[in-house]
Protein backbone atom coordinates (compact mmCIF):
# COMPACT_ATOMS: atom_id res chain seq x y z
CA UNK A 1 0.00 0.00 0.00
CA UNK A 2 1.59 3.33 -1.05
CA UNK A 3 2.38 5.73 1.66
CA UNK A 4 -0.22 8.63 0.54
CA UNK A 5 -3.00 5.59 0.57
CA UNK A 6 -2.31 4.54 3.93
CA UNK A 7 -1.93 7.89 5.52
CA UNK A 8 -5.50 9.00 3.95
CA UNK A 9 -6.89 5.90 5.51
CA UNK A 10 -5.31 6.09 9.01
CA UNK A 11 -6.19 9.59 9.14
CA UNK A 12 -10.13 8.93 7.97
CA UNK A 13 -10.39 5.90 10.51
CA UNK A 14 -9.24 8.35 13.16
CA UNK A 15 -11.89 11.25 12.29
CA UNK A 16 -14.23 8.53 11.53
CA UNK A 17 -13.48 7.58 15.12
CA UNK A 18 -13.59 11.28 16.72
CA UNK A 19 -16.76 12.00 14.00
CA UNK A 20 -18.90 8.71 15.52
CA UNK A 21 -18.08 9.91 19.30
CA UNK A 22 -19.70 13.47 18.37
CA UNK A 23 -22.81 12.21 16.29
CA UNK A 24 -23.41 9.92 19.08
CA UNK A 25 -23.49 12.53 21.82
CA UNK A 26 -25.79 14.83 19.52
CA UNK A 27 -27.92 12.06 18.96
CA UNK A 28 -27.61 11.10 22.66
CA UNK A 29 -28.20 14.84 23.73
CA UNK A 30 -31.47 14.97 21.32
CA UNK A 31 -33.18 12.23 22.53
CA UNK A 32 -32.46 12.99 26.19
CA UNK A 33 -33.96 16.78 25.37
CA UNK A 34 -36.53 14.85 23.33
CA UNK A 35 -37.68 12.47 26.46
CA UNK A 36 -37.81 15.71 28.61
CA UNK A 37 -39.25 17.96 26.70
CA UNK A 38 -41.99 15.25 25.93
CA UNK A 39 -42.43 14.36 29.63
CA UNK A 40 -42.96 17.97 30.35
CA UNK A 41 -46.06 17.89 27.71
CA UNK A 42 -46.84 14.38 29.16
CA UNK A 43 -47.14 15.97 32.60
CA UNK A 44 -49.40 18.92 31.29
CA UNK A 45 -51.53 16.68 29.13
CA UNK A 46 -52.45 13.86 32.36
CA UNK A 47 -52.51 17.01 34.84
CA UNK A 48 -55.60 18.13 32.04
CA UNK A 49 -56.87 15.10 31.96
CA UNK A 50 -56.77 14.58 35.94
CA UNK A 51 -58.73 18.20 36.70
CA UNK A 52 -61.39 17.27 33.97
CA UNK A 53 -62.26 14.16 35.15
CA UNK A 54 -62.42 15.18 38.96
CA UNK A 55 -64.05 18.51 37.76
CA UNK A 56 -66.64 17.07 35.14
CA UNK A 57 -70.20 15.58 36.17
CA UNK A 58 -70.53 12.78 33.46
CA UNK A 59 -70.17 9.20 33.48
CA UNK A 60 -66.55 7.42 32.64
CA UNK A 61 -68.14 5.94 29.69
CA UNK A 62 -68.79 8.78 28.04
CA UNK A 63 -65.27 10.40 29.57
CA UNK A 64 -63.76 7.25 27.91
CA UNK A 65 -65.83 8.18 24.78
CA UNK A 66 -64.23 11.97 24.60
CA UNK A 67 -60.39 10.20 25.41
CA UNK A 68 -60.74 8.51 22.26
CA UNK A 69 -62.36 10.74 20.00
CA UNK A 70 -59.43 13.70 21.19
CA UNK A 71 -56.85 10.89 20.85
CA UNK A 72 -56.80 10.54 17.58
CA UNK A 73 -56.82 13.97 16.65
CA UNK A 74 -54.59 15.39 19.69
CA UNK A 75 -52.44 11.95 20.98
CA UNK A 76 -54.00 12.22 24.37
CA UNK A 77 -52.60 10.60 27.42
CA UNK A 78 -54.18 7.27 29.02
CA UNK A 79 -54.55 7.65 32.56
CA UNK A 80 -55.48 5.80 35.48
CA UNK A 81 -56.58 6.75 38.86
CA UNK A 82 -55.83 5.27 42.46
CA UNK A 83 -57.30 6.12 45.51
CA UNK A 84 -55.15 6.47 48.80
CA UNK A 85 -55.62 3.26 49.35
CA UNK A 86 -54.06 2.07 45.97
CA UNK A 87 -58.05 1.01 44.47
CA UNK A 88 -58.35 1.79 40.53
CA UNK A 89 -60.82 4.40 40.76
CA UNK A 90 -60.57 4.79 36.44
CA UNK A 91 -58.40 4.32 33.88
CA UNK A 92 -58.61 4.62 29.89
CA UNK A 93 -56.77 1.40 29.19
CA UNK A 94 -56.22 -2.07 31.61
CA UNK A 95 -53.21 -1.20 33.82
CA UNK A 96 -49.85 -2.81 34.01
CA UNK A 97 -48.71 -5.02 36.69
CA UNK A 98 -46.36 -2.69 37.90
CA UNK A 99 -48.14 0.06 38.34
CA UNK A 100 -48.07 -0.68 41.52
CA UNK A 101 -44.51 -0.98 42.19
CA UNK A 102 -44.27 2.76 40.71
CA UNK A 103 -47.19 3.94 43.42
CA UNK A 104 -45.28 2.45 46.37
CA UNK A 105 -41.97 4.13 44.74
CA UNK A 106 -44.22 7.90 44.98
CA UNK A 107 -45.57 6.88 48.24
CA UNK A 108 -42.24 6.15 50.13
CA UNK A 109 -40.17 8.75 48.35
CA UNK A 110 -42.54 11.50 48.73
CA UNK A 111 -41.74 12.50 45.29
CA UNK A 112 -44.03 15.04 43.04
CA UNK A 113 -43.22 12.73 40.42
CA UNK A 114 -41.79 9.87 38.64
CA UNK A 115 -41.12 9.23 35.11
CA UNK A 116 -39.92 6.11 33.34
CA UNK A 117 -40.31 4.20 29.86
CA UNK A 118 -41.46 0.82 28.47
CA UNK A 119 -41.44 0.28 25.04
CA UNK A 120 -42.08 3.23 22.91
CA UNK A 121 -44.78 4.38 25.47
CA UNK A 122 -43.48 7.09 28.58
CA UNK A 123 -45.39 7.05 31.73
CA UNK A 124 -45.67 9.65 34.46
CA UNK A 125 -46.88 8.50 37.80
CA UNK A 126 -47.65 11.69 40.93
CA UNK A 127 -49.71 12.71 43.49
CA UNK A 128 -53.37 14.62 42.80
CA UNK A 129 -55.09 16.45 45.66
CA UNK A 130 -58.98 17.30 44.87
CA UNK A 131 -61.46 18.07 47.50
CA UNK A 132 -59.46 17.47 50.75
CA UNK A 133 -58.59 13.76 49.42
CA UNK A 134 -55.57 12.17 47.40
CA UNK A 135 -55.20 10.42 45.06
CA UNK A 136 -52.49 8.69 42.37
CA UNK A 137 -52.42 9.36 38.43
CA UNK A 138 -50.49 7.47 36.03
CA UNK A 139 -50.26 8.62 32.91
CA UNK A 140 -48.82 7.14 29.63
CA UNK A 141 -48.54 8.20 25.82
CA UNK A 142 -46.46 7.76 23.01
CA UNK A 143 -44.30 10.56 21.33
CA UNK A 144 -45.54 9.64 18.08
CA UNK A 145 -44.08 13.04 16.55
CA UNK A 146 -41.09 13.15 18.64
CA UNK A 147 -40.19 9.12 17.22
CA UNK A 148 -40.65 10.01 13.97
CA UNK A 149 -38.56 13.28 14.17
CA UNK A 150 -35.77 11.93 16.13
CA UNK A 151 -36.17 8.94 13.69
CA UNK A 152 -35.18 10.97 10.77
CA UNK A 153 -32.60 12.78 12.41
CA UNK A 154 -30.47 9.60 13.01
CA UNK A 155 -31.21 8.50 9.48
CA UNK A 156 -29.61 12.07 8.29
CA UNK A 157 -26.61 11.95 10.88
CA UNK A 158 -25.96 8.35 9.59
CA UNK A 159 -26.09 9.67 5.85
CA UNK A 160 -24.25 12.74 6.78
CA UNK A 161 -21.51 10.49 8.66
CA UNK A 162 -20.88 8.01 5.68
CA UNK A 163 -20.77 11.07 3.43
CA UNK A 164 -18.26 12.73 5.76
CA UNK A 165 -15.98 10.16 5.64
CA UNK A 166 -15.38 9.43 2.15
CA UNK A 167 -15.27 13.34 1.58
CA UNK A 168 -12.47 12.98 4.31
CA UNK A 169 -10.74 9.81 2.49
CA UNK A 170 -10.60 11.65 -0.57
CA UNK A 171 -9.49 15.25 0.86
CA UNK A 172 -6.86 13.44 3.05
CA UNK A 173 -5.53 11.19 0.27
CA UNK A 174 -5.01 14.26 -2.12
CA UNK A 175 -3.49 16.04 0.79
CA UNK A 176 -1.10 13.05 1.40
CA UNK A 177 -0.35 13.00 -2.59
CA UNK A 178 0.85 16.13 -3.17
CA UNK A 179 2.71 15.97 0.48
CA UNK A 180 4.43 13.41 -0.29
CA UNK A 181 4.99 14.43 -4.28
CA UNK A 182 8.06 15.88 -3.51
CA UNK A 183 9.23 12.61 -2.73
CA UNK A 184 8.10 10.92 -5.71
CA UNK A 185 9.83 13.46 -7.33
CA UNK A 186 12.68 12.53 -5.88
CA UNK A 187 12.73 8.80 -6.19
CA UNK A 188 11.76 9.32 -10.04
CA UNK A 189 15.33 11.53 -10.13
CA UNK A 190 17.09 8.95 -8.24
CA UNK A 191 16.13 6.13 -10.60
CA UNK A 192 17.46 7.94 -13.74
CA UNK A 193 21.22 8.48 -12.02
CA UNK A 194 23.09 5.24 -12.57
CA UNK A 195 26.98 4.42 -12.38
CA UNK A 196 27.07 6.16 -16.20
CA UNK A 197 25.56 9.49 -14.89
CA UNK A 198 26.64 9.84 -11.35
CA UNK A 199 27.34 13.46 -11.76
CA UNK A 200 23.73 14.06 -11.85
CA UNK A 201 22.03 16.02 -8.76
CA UNK A 202 18.92 16.31 -7.79
CA UNK A 203 16.76 19.50 -8.02
CA UNK A 204 16.76 21.04 -4.74
CA UNK A 205 13.98 23.21 -3.61
CA UNK A 206 13.65 26.20 -2.96
CA UNK A 207 11.78 25.78 0.36
CA UNK A 208 14.18 25.29 3.10
CA UNK A 209 12.27 21.94 5.27
CA UNK A 210 12.71 18.55 5.59
CA UNK A 211 12.46 18.12 1.56
CA UNK A 212 15.12 20.13 1.23
CA UNK A 213 17.46 18.80 3.64
CA UNK A 214 16.76 15.41 2.28
CA UNK A 215 17.53 16.30 -1.13
CA UNK A 216 20.72 18.28 0.43
CA UNK A 217 21.44 14.56 1.78
CA UNK A 218 21.18 12.82 -0.96
CA UNK A 219 23.16 15.03 -3.39
CA UNK A 220 25.97 15.13 -0.57
CA UNK A 221 26.14 11.00 -0.63
CA UNK A 222 25.97 11.33 -4.86
CA UNK A 223 29.15 13.29 -4.62
CA UNK A 224 30.99 11.09 -1.69
CA UNK A 225 30.08 8.02 -4.48
CA UNK A 226 30.70 9.86 -7.40
CA UNK A 227 34.32 10.80 -6.20
CA UNK A 228 34.47 7.30 -4.58
CA UNK A 229 33.58 5.65 -8.59
CA UNK A 230 35.98 7.87 -9.60
CA UNK A 231 38.92 7.20 -7.37
CA UNK A 232 38.37 3.53 -8.03
CA UNK A 233 38.34 3.61 -12.18
CA UNK A 234 41.02 5.84 -11.43
CA UNK A 235 42.63 3.83 -9.06
CA UNK A 236 42.76 0.26 -11.47
CA UNK A 237 43.04 1.87 -14.21
CA UNK A 238 47.04 3.68 -12.88
CA UNK A 239 47.34 -0.03 -11.28
CA UNK A 240 46.82 -1.70 -14.66
CA UNK A 241 49.55 0.83 -16.40
CA UNK A 242 51.64 1.04 -13.64
CA UNK A 243 52.14 -3.30 -12.61
CA UNK A 244 52.15 -3.26 -17.03
CA UNK A 245 55.68 -1.69 -17.28
CA UNK A 246 57.26 -3.89 -14.23
CA UNK A 247 55.80 -7.17 -15.32
CA UNK A 248 56.35 -6.79 -19.07
CA UNK A 249 59.87 -5.80 -18.50
CA UNK A 250 60.15 -8.52 -16.00
CA UNK A 251 59.06 -10.94 -18.69
CA UNK A 252 60.83 -9.62 -21.52
CA UNK A 253 63.94 -10.62 -19.76
CA UNK A 254 63.54 -13.70 -18.66
CA UNK A 255 62.81 -14.46 -22.37
CA UNK A 256 65.59 -13.26 -23.11
CA UNK A 257 67.68 -14.46 -21.16
CA UNK A 258 66.37 -18.08 -22.45
CA UNK A 259 67.09 -16.88 -25.92
CA UNK A 260 70.07 -15.41 -25.83
CA UNK A 261 72.04 -16.03 -22.74
CA UNK A 262 74.67 -18.73 -23.05
CA UNK A 263 77.70 -17.83 -20.53
CA UNK A 264 76.91 -17.88 -16.74
CA UNK A 265 77.13 -14.39 -16.56
CA UNK A 266 74.69 -13.62 -18.73
CA UNK A 267 72.49 -15.31 -16.75
CA UNK A 268 73.39 -13.64 -13.79
CA UNK A 269 73.00 -10.01 -15.08
CA UNK A 270 69.66 -11.29 -16.76
CA UNK A 271 68.77 -12.81 -13.04
CA UNK A 272 69.79 -9.32 -11.56
CA UNK A 273 67.68 -7.22 -13.80
CA UNK A 274 64.85 -9.60 -12.73
CA UNK A 275 65.08 -9.24 -9.41
CA UNK A 276 65.15 -5.28 -9.63
CA UNK A 277 61.51 -5.18 -11.64
CA UNK A 278 60.40 -7.63 -9.41
CA UNK A 279 61.41 -5.84 -6.65
CA UNK A 280 59.63 -2.49 -8.11
CA UNK A 281 56.66 -4.53 -8.44
CA UNK A 282 56.91 -5.90 -5.11
CA UNK A 283 57.28 -1.78 -3.74
CA UNK A 284 54.41 -0.98 -5.75
CA UNK A 285 52.23 -3.32 -4.72
CA UNK A 286 53.15 -2.37 -0.79
CA UNK A 287 52.71 0.91 -1.37
CA UNK A 288 49.26 -0.02 -2.61
CA UNK A 289 48.27 -2.29 -0.20
CA UNK A 290 49.15 0.82 2.58
CA UNK A 291 46.82 3.11 0.91
CA UNK A 292 43.96 0.15 0.75
CA UNK A 293 44.96 0.30 4.63
CA UNK A 294 44.67 4.22 5.32
CA UNK A 295 41.44 4.36 3.07
CA UNK A 296 39.27 2.15 5.56
CA UNK A 297 36.39 3.81 6.96
CA UNK A 298 37.45 4.95 10.42
CA UNK A 299 35.54 3.36 12.52
CA UNK A 300 37.32 0.24 11.30
CA UNK A 301 40.78 0.66 12.23
CA UNK A 302 41.93 -0.02 15.95
CA UNK A 303 43.29 3.21 17.67
CA UNK A 304 44.94 2.82 20.86
CA UNK A 305 46.77 5.17 23.39
CA UNK A 306 50.68 5.16 22.30
CA UNK A 307 53.69 7.59 23.08
CA UNK A 308 53.77 9.68 19.26
CA UNK A 309 57.54 10.23 19.99
CA UNK A 310 58.51 6.67 20.66
CA UNK A 311 56.21 5.76 17.38
CA UNK A 312 58.41 8.23 15.52
CA UNK A 313 61.79 6.58 16.57
CA UNK A 314 60.10 3.02 15.69
CA UNK A 315 59.88 4.35 12.60
CA UNK A 316 63.06 5.72 12.41
CA UNK A 317 64.81 2.36 13.22
CA UNK A 318 62.85 0.67 10.72
CA UNK A 319 64.04 2.71 7.94
CA UNK A 320 67.61 2.83 9.14
CA UNK A 321 67.54 -0.90 9.24
CA UNK A 322 66.86 -1.12 5.28
CA UNK A 323 68.68 2.27 4.36
CA UNK A 324 71.90 2.20 6.24
CA UNK A 325 72.83 5.65 4.37
CA UNK A 326 70.15 7.45 5.47
CA UNK A 327 70.82 9.90 8.18
CA UNK A 328 68.00 10.73 10.10
CA UNK A 329 68.51 12.97 13.32
CA UNK A 330 65.27 13.93 16.30
CA UNK A 331 64.93 16.87 18.43
CA UNK A 332 62.44 17.88 20.64
CA UNK A 333 61.66 21.15 20.78
CA UNK A 334 60.02 21.71 24.47
CA UNK A 335 58.64 25.33 25.10
CA UNK A 336 59.84 27.29 27.93
CA UNK A 337 61.96 23.77 29.45
CA UNK A 338 59.00 21.63 29.90
CA UNK A 339 60.25 17.75 29.87
CA UNK A 340 56.56 16.26 30.71
CA UNK A 341 56.43 13.31 28.24
CA UNK A 342 53.07 12.78 28.94
CA UNK A 343 52.72 16.04 26.14
CA UNK A 344 53.35 12.98 23.71
CA UNK A 345 50.89 11.06 24.65
CA UNK A 346 48.80 10.19 21.44
CA UNK A 347 45.46 8.25 20.50
CA UNK A 348 45.95 6.67 17.36
CA UNK A 349 47.12 3.35 15.03
CA UNK A 350 50.89 2.80 15.75
CA UNK A 351 51.30 0.96 11.92
CA UNK A 352 49.67 3.28 10.43
CA UNK A 353 51.22 6.47 11.98
CA UNK A 354 54.96 4.80 11.10
CA UNK A 355 53.80 3.97 7.24
CA UNK A 356 53.40 8.35 7.27
CA UNK A 357 56.50 9.27 9.18
CA UNK A 358 58.47 6.66 7.32
CA UNK A 359 57.61 7.89 3.95
CA UNK A 360 58.24 11.44 5.00
CA UNK A 361 61.46 10.55 6.13
CA UNK A 362 62.47 8.45 3.28
CA UNK A 363 61.30 11.18 0.72
CA UNK A 364 63.51 13.73 2.75
CA UNK A 365 66.28 11.31 2.47
CA UNK A 366 65.89 10.16 -1.36
CA UNK A 367 65.44 13.21 -2.39
CA UNK A 368 68.43 15.32 -0.72
CA UNK A 369 72.04 14.70 -1.60
CA UNK A 370 73.44 14.12 2.01
CA UNK A 371 70.61 11.47 2.04
CA UNK A 372 69.57 13.59 5.54
CA UNK A 373 66.46 14.39 6.89
CA UNK A 374 65.96 16.75 10.30
CA UNK A 375 62.40 15.81 12.88
CA UNK A 376 61.50 18.75 15.02
CA UNK A 377 58.80 17.64 17.88
CA UNK A 378 57.04 19.94 19.77
CA UNK A 379 54.02 20.68 21.64
CA UNK A 380 52.33 23.66 21.37
CA UNK A 381 49.16 25.29 22.66
CA UNK A 382 47.06 21.34 22.96
CA UNK A 383 48.82 20.69 19.66
CA UNK A 384 51.81 17.83 18.99
CA UNK A 385 53.68 19.47 15.83
CA UNK A 386 56.17 17.18 14.36
CA UNK A 387 58.89 18.87 11.21
CA UNK A 388 60.42 16.71 8.74
CA UNK A 389 62.75 19.24 6.82
CA UNK A 390 65.08 18.52 4.28
CA UNK A 391 67.88 20.01 2.18
CA UNK A 392 67.31 18.40 -1.33
CA UNK A 393 65.76 19.44 -4.52
CA UNK A 394 62.97 20.94 -3.17
CA UNK A 395 59.42 21.22 -4.94
CA UNK A 396 58.26 23.39 -7.66
CA UNK A 397 55.22 25.99 -6.89
CA UNK A 398 53.45 24.34 -9.30
CA UNK A 399 53.75 20.73 -8.11
CA UNK A 400 52.96 21.99 -4.79
CA UNK A 401 48.76 21.99 -5.42
CA UNK A 402 49.56 18.14 -6.86
CA UNK A 403 51.71 16.21 -4.75
CA UNK A 404 49.37 14.56 -2.71
CA UNK A 405 47.36 13.30 -5.31
CA UNK A 406 47.38 10.08 -6.12
CA UNK A 407 50.05 8.51 -8.33
CA UNK A 408 51.08 12.09 -9.30
CA UNK A 409 55.09 12.51 -9.70
CA UNK A 410 56.43 15.95 -10.31
CA UNK A 411 59.09 17.09 -12.19
CA UNK A 412 61.38 15.91 -9.75
CA UNK A 413 60.40 12.48 -11.22
CA UNK A 414 63.99 12.23 -13.15
CA UNK A 415 65.96 12.69 -10.31
CA UNK A 416 64.64 9.36 -8.06
CA UNK A 417 62.18 6.52 -8.85
CA UNK A 418 58.97 6.38 -7.23
CA UNK A 419 55.00 5.43 -7.63
CA UNK A 420 53.81 8.43 -6.71
CA UNK A 421 51.48 6.85 -3.96
CA UNK A 422 53.71 7.65 -0.87
CA UNK A 423 52.13 10.92 -0.36
CA UNK A 424 48.69 10.00 -0.79
CA UNK A 425 48.79 8.15 1.89
CA UNK A 426 50.86 9.92 4.52
CA UNK A 427 47.79 12.53 4.07
CA UNK A 428 45.20 9.95 4.44
CA UNK A 429 46.60 8.70 7.42
CA UNK A 430 46.78 12.40 8.90
CA UNK A 431 43.42 13.07 8.09
CA UNK A 432 42.31 9.73 10.17
CA UNK A 433 43.81 10.95 13.47
CA UNK A 434 42.07 14.18 12.86
CA UNK A 435 45.65 15.89 12.27
CA UNK A 436 46.58 18.64 9.33
CA UNK A 437 49.66 17.88 6.80
CA UNK A 438 51.03 21.22 5.48
CA UNK A 439 54.27 21.05 3.14
CA UNK A 440 56.47 24.58 2.30
CA UNK A 441 59.45 24.31 -0.75
CA UNK A 442 61.82 26.09 -2.18
CA UNK A 443 63.46 24.60 -5.05
CA UNK A 444 67.23 23.73 -4.74
CA UNK A 445 67.01 24.72 -0.74
CA UNK A 446 64.84 21.91 0.43
CA UNK A 447 61.30 21.34 1.69
CA UNK A 448 59.92 20.77 5.40
CA UNK A 449 56.38 18.85 5.88
CA UNK A 450 54.49 19.25 8.78
CA UNK A 451 52.17 17.56 10.74
CA UNK A 452 49.76 18.75 13.74
CA UNK A 453 47.77 16.26 15.72
CA UNK A 454 45.84 17.86 18.57
CA UNK A 455 47.48 16.29 21.78
CA UNK A 456 45.55 13.82 24.47
CA UNK A 457 45.88 16.39 27.15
Amino acid sequence: MKIATRAALNYSILTAGILFVFAYVVYFVSEKNREDEFNDRLGYKVIWRSEFIFDAKISDEKIRELHQRNQKLLNEADISVYNSHKDLMFTDIPPLKNNEKYLDRIIKTNKNRIFWQQGDRQYIAFTFQSNGEKYYIIGSAVDVTGKAHISEFKKDIIIIYIISIIVIFIIGFLFSYYTLKPLKDIILQIRDISEHNLNKRLDIPKAKDEIYELTETFNSTFNRLEKSFNNHKQFVTTISHEFRTPLSTLIAELELAKELNITLDDYKISIDNALQDANHASELSSALLDFARASYDVSQISLVNLRLDETLAEAKLSLLQKNTDYKIGINYMDSAGDKDESNYDFYGNPYLLQIAFSNLMENACKYSRDKSCHIEIEVDHQNIKIHFTDHGIGISEKDLSKIFDLFYRGSNKSYEKGNGIGLSIVKRIVEIHQGKLNVTSEVLKGSTFTIQFPSKK
